[in-house]
């Protein structure tokens, strides 16, 4: 028998060889943002097609959801939750055929669901709860002034903004995430002074 004490186990990479691994793979991060900045680009200026596409992804992924959780829910037939687990997945295939079937319907529930969304992330930032941030507690009193009127703009333009709304802010979500992935590959291509050179 082994004894366990003599069982290496593989160590967690330390930061500065993470810092290292992500240098040399730095170029992924600039393609990742260039491409984000181009689907977010489009989407702005199609934000109809955007719209559906989302629609259509969301309907495709509940459904994909809904097939895996059935699957488990069936290969489980001794589980406690099982009866929980096969109907949340009924819930979810049934989700992705009504979004599917009628993604332009679908896009005014998700309109909703953004607004709110905003309106609560919106009131979170301003009171400070549950965290409030030290170094930016300016910043995050107006991004949370500015989700509650993008909120409330939302519902007042309802339903007349859910055709283009979800494409509008997802497009602008892809850019953001298109300036942080290049934020992420200019900090790595110019690393301070003293770290190992590129």
């Amino acid at each position: 028998m082994h004894d366990p004490s003599n069982i290496v186990l593989p160590s967690t990479p330390s930061a500065p060889d993470l810092r290292q691994i992500m240098r040399h793979c730095r170029g992924f991060f600039l393609a990742e943002g260039i491409i984000f900045l181009l689907l977010g680009a489009l989407a702005i200026m199609l934000p109809f097609i955007a719209g559906g596409f989302l629609a259509i992804f969301i309907g495709c992924m509940s459904l994909l959801s809904g097939v895996l959780l059935l699957v488990r829910g069936v290969g489980l037939p001794g589980a406690e939750d099982r009866g929980m687990i096969v109907f949340t997945a009924v819930m979810f295939v049934a989700l992705g055929l009504v979004v599917l079937m009628w993604p332009w319907a679908a896009l005014e529930g998700l309109t909703l669901c953004m607004a709110f969304f905003c309106i609560l992330r919106g009131i979170m930032d301003v009171s400070g709860k549950p965290s409030r941030s030290s170094s930016t507690a300016g910043l995050q009193v107006i991004s949370g002034l500015a989700g509650i009127l993008l909120g409330v703009l939302l519902l007042l333009w309802y339903p007349g903004d859910a055709e283009w709304a979800p494409g509008l802010l997802f497009g602008i979500q892809l850019l953001f995430m298109g300036f942080g992935a290049i934020a992420i590959w200019n900090a790595l291509d110019h690393p301070e002074a003293g770290g190992a050179p590129s």
